[in-house]
């Protein structure tokens, strides 16, 4: 970047580039749109001869420039460069002519747009001339300047010869002074003004300035600041020698105090009203008042004007000179000015004065401060004054002398001030309301003490309305900072005021108010005040603090903690926020946008209500809602989490279930004597937290009347149920109030406390019944019988019956219990029926539908089986107390019932099927039982029932297909379940015909017709009727008659033959839709009598044929290629196939041969037409060896040829003749073009018919108007066809061609015609097709059709051309050579057939014109398994991934579908199954519409499970270990994975289908002297391995205790692996195998403590010889040393490590040091931390010394303590060692004591007790052993 001081850079030419004319056509159109221009269009720059020359700086409005001077002599121009551009918006101008001349230069300025670098045609220009200045001048805003003011500036303006201003002086240096003032020479120069500096000044000048100032030099500009009154010159010149010519420029300032009057404004007077004026003057920005009379000044009254009817020689106003006070004498006006005493300084203009106007008042005005609204509040003071306005409204000055009357009313007034003029008041609104306010004008009082009163007073008066205070609620808003969440709005209520209000918030970034005062804050921390301001006084206001602080406190608030189950629990919670500082507590008034999380330790007692509204409160800033669901209490935990701060509360509630009386609900009733069992149930339950509050009370009215006791059972029948026994002590009625709840606590403020109340009555019985006892189903109506003594009530004969007495009380209330009566039973026959105990009754319980319990008398009633009538009675003798209570005269004395013993109801027919047709009506009978049933079905939907409760029996109507149980319910007899009949509803599903189906003329055969339902099941023969169902036959060569004898299921006819030949036999049925059922067709023949036909059959060696004849083998001597025309014309088809030598070699004999042979086809040219394989039209693929036929699609016209190759397949097998290897032929096939007219678009269409056929003409306006039709005569074919006038053609048994024409009559005029041709030819060949099309996957083909398709075989016939017949007369014969893999017959319509694949192989169907066996058509059908893989050898266990490459026309799979889904458990999803048990299954797959294709599944028993694993693996106790994989097989191939499986079935295997289950996994250690469970240390669980196909037992390890690692770190054993599979695990029982085990080594001790005086320690480690060997130890740093190891001749498989250290000081200075332990073999790495003993300090160590020293110092006392413990250490050793020999039988683990722990050593885990973590020093590293024999 450059600028004007620098020097000038080197002129480069920027790139250029050449716009697009795109791009110039839219830069033109933005250049156009945004013309710019320079700052000054001309620039005057003066010529100097001194360093730092003028600039002048340049600069356009927008864009980027480059900049040229024409004249670079002269004036120079320097771009300022901005961010690096090649171009800038602004240029400085440098004068840098060297010649005192006038010297001009353009200036050009060439646009660069954007960031293009494309320079445009836009140019600016300045005209720039540098000359010399001819003359100076300065320039001042002001010449007047007051003493100690603001300074003055003055500039210097310099003139060319012309009188032109130069644009810049900047940088030019001048030399300012202060000059002589010639009027007043006498004074010093600088006694009035002084030249400053701008820094001298708090002003800021150009930067040129201020760098001139620090060099010591004048520019262009100047301050001044006047120092005292007077005159002053101030004087410049250029200092540049060059202008020394160039005359100073002089300036005349004045200097004036600074003073003006009080007040300083014009002044309006009442005549004979004053004013006393004051004077002040400012010094230094201070005002400063001065006494009168002044120093330099006088005051005087000038100009007087006295009004138009005044005294004209009088003055306006009088001033009194010595206190400054004017008094208005006469209306006028008349100045008041300032003289100055100094005549040279009379002439100053600025001296203050004001004008006084005299006037007349006019009327007068209110003011009211504070706010200047007449809109007051209560209890505030106002200063209200009053106003004098002359008629101009001029506000005139009110003196003091003025006299205003004013009136307050005290009601709403406290007056505190009021001045003597009354114009100002000082008051204190004290009532609200509306009141008027008075005030007037009366008189002026002179300075003589005379009242002059206005001659007309001067009246105003002012309404005034008063309000309350306006007070805003709640006093303050607080919000919880919640940037990014939903703003917080509160609605501020206020009271007071006006009622309009307009509100202000005084920081809106933190909180934005509305016009309806609804304040929103929340997004931005922080406070702001919300003001509520009176629109009638603004003034008046109410202010609400509102914060946004950080939330760092939430609390849950007492409330109401247990609730009734169903109700709801609103939890208020409090949010605060906690100054840190001040700890000032903040409660948030809103915080219901905060996320809450709401936690219960207990899930399902109570249940977050998530339509709750989380709302604030009068004392709490959010709440949440939960409902009671289930009994119990929770402690809830509401939570928030804002800025990663987490805050929660807790507080318990609980949930109880309603109060209510069980039993009874609302009223006992007992006999005298008798007690009831009172239950309550729900209500509070005990405060979990205060549980002694809780209390429960049974209150009464009357205690005498009643024993109350509490029942408190050891364990109660139902939580929260209380029980009293109320016994009766006297009759009586009163109420019991039952209360239960807590009393209040701390914990919980407001405790739930609920009541009920009932009623308990005590009374005589008045009244008995007695009644058996149903038991009928759940929700089935009672008995229906009348309950009264003199219904004959049937009961069971059969079983015995319980009778129940109920009694009453006078108003037939039922008691609940009446257990103090005494009663009696009696039978009228005990033959019938008979009680064992004729004095006792059983009270049972029994419940009356509403919960509440009574007790009735239950009787058994024992039967004989005998059916009869018998009276039974039962009498109340008294009570069983001996002191009866009185009244008992009205007490019943007996009750009857009289029975009827039947037995139990029966259902005839007990099954049955049912057609179903709405007209069939199925009765079915119910005999014997009581006549009160109920009828049920298992199913809805299926029957329309109704019982007919006259005849006693069930009518059913059907309604649709289904399987149904049909229930009857005895209600009057004792339950014992219901009586059933099983019936099913079906429609038609087949029609059989039975019957020999060749009869010989002249004999009779039965023929036999049954309907089948679905489930093969045969119907009545009553409903065939309703089937419409009849025999019909194809010709009348045999005759049927119904017979007379008929079975139930079946009709059976005699047929009977009567001519030779053949006919078709069918059953015709419609069900209720209407759709016609037909039977298979069954062919009879009838035949003379018999004899084989025919009498020979030809067939090559190895071909099969079904039937019994003579059978002929020959030899192939040669095929031929049959073609039944070789003249075709194009787009047409034609079947070929491969023949022997004779006609009766047909493909019959030789295409099932096996081993078979293979065709092998070519043609010459295949252009001319396509030679495909049959079936080629649904997309399947023949094999070679099925390809004997083949069809002929022509193309284009052409001759070609067609070859046949038949090859065979095995030598040896002598099929063809010479064994030659193969036999071919060839035929010529000519193709040609159909005759067409020139115009193709409109060919006609002929008919082209069979000799002896049928021809019916249909046409579109048929029953829109007349249509007929003729055969035109012309000779010779006039006798090809026939037609009846009606459209049906017949011909004749002539070939030839006819002409038809055909007329239509429209009805509105028209006639329309059209003629056509109709051929009638010989069928020369006929083709069959099949369908429906089989979509297979993109690549893949089949080869066969799948097994269970189902196929249409369609015929066409063609004439010698190759052209299609529209009809057909032909009867054809079909033939097959085996009948055991596809089921074939005819289809719906003619000439089409129906087969089903029923098996896998090759069928050859074959069929023929009857009349002529030479137009023919042979198929082969091959039927192979569209599913995979092949499921032969299938054993439980294996899973199996099915698929196919059938699709649907879209490319969709079918639906798989299973038989046996406990067999083989299979994914309807994706087709994986897994074989669970043996048997047989049969998987499908449906693609709807298309094809249903399926394949068997025979599921064997698994002989053996076959155990494998890695035999590089081998298991381990170490934790870090991997997971050991057992893999187990079911079979001996290895794996149980069949077919390759897709991603969505891997997934369904191991989600859904969990193959897994099947195998069950342990593990056994085969030590069995190791008395560790290997279900200790390993998990073991079954899986199943995708990759291996095989199911696996994973092993891994458990955490393991110290004891277990150290146990079984020298143990020897192997570890068995176990599985079986569940399903047969009592066949083959379980399966092993043995696994190796290598146990991890063990190491006890985690640290090791080094110190100076022992820098050897011990690293012991227990292990197996070959993880031992394995083993390495090696340090973390080098200042330690592992030397060695060496294993313990005490302990088997310990080692011990010595470690050393190399650098003591070293050690103590790195942090943490490591002995690293590793083993590849069991993949363990320990690491023991190494750690330096700090040493011991001052006294500690000399005492430890010298103690050390004594002990030293006395041999002898090392010497008796050294053998002393070698002594005893020997003698323990030696006796424990031979105590262990006897018992030990394990191998021995040696474990070391632990010894003293060294001075601050603290072991970061407890060692075991193997070995210590460091052996003492003092005893030279002797080691205390002891011996565990077993862990």
């Amino acid at each position: 970047m450059t600028d004007s001081g620098a020097s000038r850079p080197r002129r480069s030419r920027p790139f250029v580039g050449r716009p697009t004319p795109r791009v110039a056509l839219l830069l033109q159109c933005l250049l156009g749109t945004l013309a710019n221009k320079l700052n000054v269009p001309q620039v005057l720059l003066p010529f100097g001869r001194e360093p730092g020359r003028v600039p002048f700086l340049l600069e356009a409005q927008r864009g980027c420039y480059t900049w040229h001077s024409t004249h670079h002599d002269a004036v120079t121009v320097e771009p300022l460069y901005e961010n690096g551009t090649l171009c800038s918006q602004k240029a400085v101008l440098i004068a840098e002519s060297s010649q005192p001349i006038r010297l001009s230069s353009i200036i050009l300025a060439r646009e660069i747009v954007f960031g293009f670098i494309i320079v445009t045609d836009h140019e600016l220009r300045c005209d720039v001339k540098v000359d010399v200045i001819h003359s100076i001048e300065i320039i001042s805003r002001t010449r007047e300047l007051y003493v100690d003011d603001s300074p003055l500036e003055l500039m210097v303006r310099a003139l060319d010869a012309e009188g032109n201003t130069f644009s810049s002086l900047a940088g030019m240096m001048f030399e300012w002074s202060v000059a002589q003032d010639k009027e007043s020479a006498r004074e010093e120069l600088s006694s009035k003004i002084r030249i400053l500096k701008y820094s001298e000044a708090e002003y800021s000048p150009p930067v040129y300035i201020a760098e001139m100032e620090k060099e010591e030099k004048q520019g262009d500009m100047i301050l001044v600041s006047g120092i005292r009154t007077g005159a002053a010159v101030v004087k410049v010149r250029i200092y540049e020698p060059f202008y020394k010519n160039v005359a100073a420029a002089l300036i005349r300032l004045l200097v004036l105090e600074n003073i003006f009057l009080i007040p300083s404004h014009d002044i309006y007077l009442l005549v004979g009203a004053y004013i006393k004026y004051r004077a002040a003057k400012m010094v230094q920005g201070r005002m400063t008042e001065v006494e009168f009379p002044l120093e330099h000044y006088t005051l005087e009254m000038q100009d007087h004007r006295i009004a138009f009817n005044g005294s004209l020689s009088g003055k306006v106003a009088l001033l009194d000179e010595k206190t400054a006070t004017v008094t208005a004498v006469q209306l006028g006006q008349t100045n008041l000015v300032f003289v100055h005493k100094n005549v040279h300084m009379r002439s100053v203009s600025g001296l203050p004065n004001c004008t006084i106007y005299v006037v007349e008042p006019g009327f007068l005005d209110f003011t009211v401060q504070p706010g200047d609204r007449w809109s007051l509040e209560v209890g505030q003071v106002y200063v209200i004054t009053v106003e004098v306005f002359d008629k101009s409204s001029t506000k005139v000055y009110i003196s003091d002398n003025l006299r205003i009357m004013f009136q307050f009313l005290q009601e709403y007034f406290e007056e505190q001030l009021t001045t003597v003029n009354g114009s100002y008041h000082v008051v204190k609104a004290l009532k609200s309301g509306v009141v008027l306010i008075n005030a007037s004008l009366t008189s002026i009082i002179y300075q003589n003490k005379n009242i002059q009163l206005i001659k007309f007073p001067v009246v105003h008066q002012q309404e005034v309305k008063i309000y309350f205070p306006i007070k805003l609620t709640p006093n303050f808003l607080a919000f919880p900072h919640h940037p990014m969440g939903i703003l917080y709005r509160y609605k501020v209520q206020v009271e007071g005021g006006s009622g309009n209000f307009t509100w202000t918030s005084s920081n809106e970034t933190v909180a934005v108010v509305t016009t309806k005062g609804v304040v929103t804050a929340g997004q931005v921390r922080g406070n702001s005040t919300v003001l509520a301001r009176d629109v009638q006084n603004p003034f008046r206001y109410g202010e609400i603090k509102i914060y946004v602080l950080k939330l760092n406190k939430m609390e849950l608030l007492p409330f109401h903690a247990d609730v009734e189950i169903g109700q709801i629990i609103e939890i208020p919670i409090a949010m605060y926020h906690v100054n840190k500082e001040t700890k000032e507590v903040i409660v948030f008034t809103d915080c219901s946008h905060l996320l809450l999380h709401l936690n219960m330790d207990k899930q399902g007692v109570f249940t977050l209500l998530k339509e709750g509204i989380q709302r604030p409160g009068p004392t709490h800033c959010s709440s949440t809602h939960i409902a009671a669901k289930s009994l119990g209490h929770t402690l809830v935990t509401v939570s928030v989490t804002e800025y990663e701060e987490y805050l929660e509360s807790s507080a318990t509630f609980a949930a109880y279930e309603p109060l209510k009386a069980v039993n009874p609900v609302e009223v006992a009733l007992v006999t005298w004597r008798s007690a009831k069992e009172m239950v309550f149930e729900g209500g509070p339950c005990p405060w979990i937290l205060e549980p002694s509050r809780f209390f429960l009370e049974l209150s009464m009215e009357k205690t005498e009347k009643i024993e109350l006791t509490q029942v408190r059972l050891p364990a109660k029948r139902k939580q929260n149920q209380y029980i009293y026994r109320v016994l009766c002590l006297d009759l009586g009625e009163q109420a019991l109030t039952f209360r239960i709840g807590n009393h209040p606590g701390i914990l919980n403020p407001s405790p739930a406390v609920e009541a009920v109340q009932v009623r308990f009555m005590c009374a005589h019985p008045a009244s008995m019944s007695v009644t058996p006892v149903y038991r009928v189903p759940a929700g089935a109506q009672p008995c229906p019988l009348p309950q009264h003594n003199k219904q004959l009530i049937p009961i069971s004969s059969l079983r015995d019956t319980v009778l129940e007495l109920a009694v009453f009380d006078q108003h037939r209330r039922k008691f609940d219990n009446f257990s103090s009566l005494m009663l009696e039973w009696k039978s009228s026959n005990e033959t019938l029926a008979h009680f064992e105990d004729y004095n006792s009754v059983e009270m049972v319980a029994k419940d009356d539908g509403s919960g509440q319990t009574r007790l009735h008398g239950h009787q058994v009633l024992k039967v004989h089986q005998l059916k009869g009538t018998v009276l039974i009675g039962v009498n109340f003798v008294g009570y069983s107390e001996n002191k009866s209570p009185k009244e008992l005269s009205n007490s019943p004395r007996s009750a009857a019932v009289e029975l009827l013993l039947v037995d139990d109801v029966t259902i005839l027919p007990e099954n049955a099927t049912i057609y179903n047709h709405p007209d069939v009506k199925e009765i079915f009978s119910l005999v014997e039982g009581s006549g009160y049933f109920l009828v049920n079905s298992s199913e809805q939907d299926i029957v329309t029932i109704t019982y007919m409760e006259a005849e006693s029996s069930v009518q059913l109507v059907p309604v649709h297909p289904g399987f149904l149980t049909l229930e009857v319910y005895d209600l009057c007899l004792a339950f014992l379940g219901p009586a059933v009949a099983y019936l099913r509803v079906s429609d038609i599903q087949e029609l059989e015909l039975d019957l020999i189906d060749k009869v010989e003329i002249g004999k009779t055969v039965l023929v036999t017709v049954r309907a089948l339902s679905p489930s093969k099941r045969p119907f009545r023969n009553k409903y065939f009727r309703n089937m419409e169902l009849k025999l019909q036959l194809a010709s009348a060569i045999v005759t049927l008659t119904l017979m007379e004898e008929q079975d139930k299921y079946s009709e059976n006819y005699i047929l009977r033959a009567v001519a030779i030949g053949q006919t078709t036999l069918v059953a015709v049925a419609r069900d209720k839709m209407g759709r016609k059922f037909t039977s298979p067709p069954r062919q009879i023949e009838v035949f003379p009598p018999f004899r084989l036909v025919p009498e020979k059959m030809t067939l090559i060696p190895t071909n099969m044929m079904q039937d019994e004849v003579h059978i002929e083998v020959v030899q192939l001597r040669a095929v031929r290629i049959l073609a039944p025309a070789t003249r075709l014309i194009t787009a047409t088809e034609m079947p070929v196939y491969v023949l022997g030598v004779t006609s009766t070699q047909t493909p019959f004999s030789f295409s099932n041969a096996n081993p078979g042979l293979t065709f092998h086809w070519s043609m010459s040219k295949r252009d001319v037409l396509d030679l495909v394989p049959r079936h080629s039209e649904v997309f399947l693929q023949l094999p070679v060896e099925n390809n004997f036929a083949m069809v002929v699609h022509t193309k284009a016209a052409g001759r070609t040829s067609i070859k046949v190759t038949v090859r065979c397949m095995n030598s040896s097998s002598g099929q063809l003749e010479g064994d030659l290897l193969e036999l071919s032929d060839e035929v010529q096939i000519l193709v040609f073009e159909k005759l067409q007219l020139f115009f193709p678009e409109c060919q006609p269409e002929r008919i082209l018919m069979p000799m002896n056929s049928q021809f019916r003409l249909h046409t579109n306006r048929e029953g829109a108007a007349f249509v007929s039709s003729r055969v035109l005569r012309c000779f010779p074919n006039s006798s090809v066809i026939e037609e009846d006038g009606e459209g049906l053609l017949k011909a004749g048994s002539i070939a030839g061609t006819a002409v038809l024409e055909v007329t239509s009559v429209e009805p509105f005029g028209v006639n329309q015609t059209t003629i056509t041709g109709v051929q009638v030819a010989p069928v020369t060949y006929l083709r069959m097709s099949s369908r429906p099309v089989l979509y297979t996957a993109r690549g893949r083909t089949l080869a066969a059709f799948p097994v269970g398709v189902s196929l249409a075989f369609t015929v066409q016939f063609y004439n010698s051309i190759g052209e299609k017949f529209h009809t057909h007369n032909t009867q054809l014969h079909l033939a097959l050579n085996r009948d055991d893999l596809l089921l074939i017959g005819p289809g719906s319509g003619n000439y089409t057939y129906m087969a089903q694949a029923v098996s896998t192989g090759v069928t050859l169907l074959g069929i023929w014109d009857r009349r002529h066996p030479g137009v023919a058509d042979y198929v082969p059908v091959a039927v192979e398994h569209a599913i995979e893989p092949d499921t032969q050898h299938t054993l439980v266990g294996d899973v199996i991934c099915f698929r196919t490459h059938l699709l649907n026309h879209d490319g969709e799979p079918g639906i798989w579908m299973i038989s046996a889904d406990n067999i083989l458990q299979t994914d309807t999803g994706t087709g994986v199954g897994v074989a669970r048990r043996p048997g047989v299954a049969t998987v499908f797959h449906d693609i709807p519409g298309v094809v249903k294709t399926y394949r068997e599944v025979v599921v064997n028993a698994s002989s053996r499970l076959t155990l494998s694993y890695d035999l590089k693996t081998y298991l381990t106790n170490s934790p870090s270990s991997a997971v050991f994989k057992l893999f187990i097989t079911t079979g001996r191939n290895g794996a149980n994975l069949k077919g390759s499986c897709t991603s969505s079935q891997a997934l369904a295997i191991t989600t859904i289908l969990l193959p897994e289950t099947l195998v069950v996994c342990h593990v056994q250690f085969s030590n069995t002297l190791l008395d560790i469970p290997a279900s200790k240390v390993f998990h073991v669980h079954a899986g199943f391995s995708m990759e291996r196909g095989a199911y696996v037992c994973l092993i891994k390890v458990r955490p393991q205790s110290e004891g277990l690692l150290q146990a079984l770190s020298v143990a020897d054993t192997s570890v068995y692996g176990w599985a079986t599979l569940v399903s047969e695990r009592s066949k083959n029982g379980m399966q092993r195998t043995l696994i190796p085990f290598i146990p991890a080594f063990y190491v006890n001790q985690s640290e090791l403590v080094l110190s100076h005086r022992q820098d050897v320690g011990e690293i012991r480690v227990l292990g197996v010889d070959r993880v031992l060997e394995k083993l390495e130890v090696f340090p973390s740093s080098p200042v330690l040393v592992v030397s060695g190891h060496r294993h313990s001749s005490l302990t088997p498989g310990l080692v011990v490590y010595p470690v050393r250290v190399v650098n003591f000081t070293s050690l103590q200075q790195t942090s943490p040091v490591f002995i690293n332990i590793c083993c590849v073999l069991t993949s363990q790495s320990e690491a023991v931390v190494v750690r330096a003993l700090k040493e011991k300090s001052g006294a500690d160590q000399c005492e430890d010394s010298s103690v050390l020293q004594k002990f030293l110092g006395s041999h002898q006392t090392i010497l008796f303590t050294l053998f002393a413990v070698l002594a005893s250490t020997a003698f323990v050793f030696l006796a424990y060692n031979a105590f262990l020999n006897k018992l030990q039988t394990v191998p021995v683990v040696y474990v070391p004591t632990l010894g003293a722990p060294q001075p601050g050593f603290v072991p970061t885990r407890s060692p075991p007790p193997f070995m210590s973590p460091q052996s003492p020093p003092v005893q030279n590293r002797l080691q205390h052993w002891l011996w565990s024999v077993r862990h």
